[in-house]
C-alpha cells in the first residue's frame, strides 16, 4: 500500500502533473486521531510535482474514465492543468450519449458502451456527482 510517508521520498521536481483518479484522494480523515494534517495532494506538492489532480468523494468508473481521458487531450493542447480541467468537466457535463458513444468509438469496450447507451438520461453525465469531484491543486501556470 503506497501512503503519505512513501510520498515524501520521492523527488518529483521534474514532474508537472500528479493525477489520483480513485475515490477521495483528496481528503484526509480528519476523524482519525492521526496527526495528519495533510492529504495526498498536498505531499505531492512537497515531493516537487507542480500541480496535482484529486477526487473529494466516490466518484463513477465510467464518469472518472470518460473526464480523464478527455482532461489528458486538452492538457495535451492547452498545457494548462486547470483549464484543461476545467474543460473536460464542462464537455462531460454537457455530452450526450450520442457524442459520447461516438467520441469514445476507438477506447470504449463494448460493456461500456452497453452501459452508457443504458443510461436514461441524454446527457447521462450532467449531475456535478460524475465531474464535479476532481480538483486541481499546485501552480497556476
Amino acid at each position: 500500500m503506497f501512503n503519505l510517508g512513501d510520498v515524501f521520498t520521492l523527488d518529483l521536481r521534474c514532474c508537472r502533473l500528479v493525477t489520483l483518479s480513485a475515490c477521495e484522494t483528496g481528503l484526509i480523515d480528519i476523524l482519525s486521531n492521526s496527526d495528519e494534517y495533510i492529504g495526498l495532494p498536498s505531499g505531492f506538492l512537497v515531493a516537487g510535482s507542480t500541480n496535482v489532480v484529486s477526487s473529494l468523494w466516490a466518484v463513477s468508473d465510467i464518469s472518472t474514465a470518460l473526464l480523464m481521458i478527455r482532461f489528458y487531450e486538452i492538457f495535451w493542447e492547452v498545457k494548462n492543468v486547470a483549464i484543461a480541467l476545467n474543460y473536460a468537466q464542462n464537455w462531460l457535463r454537457n455530452a450526450t450519449k450520442t457524442e459520447l458513444l461516438n467520441w469514445g468509438q476507438s477506447f470504449l469496450d463494448n460493456v461500456q458502451e452497453t452501459e452508457i447507451e443504458l443510461m436514461t438520461d441524454n446527457q447521462p453525465f450532467s449531475s456535478p456527482y460524475y465531474w464535479a469531484a476532481f480538483c486541481a491543486v499546485g501552480k497556476v501556470t
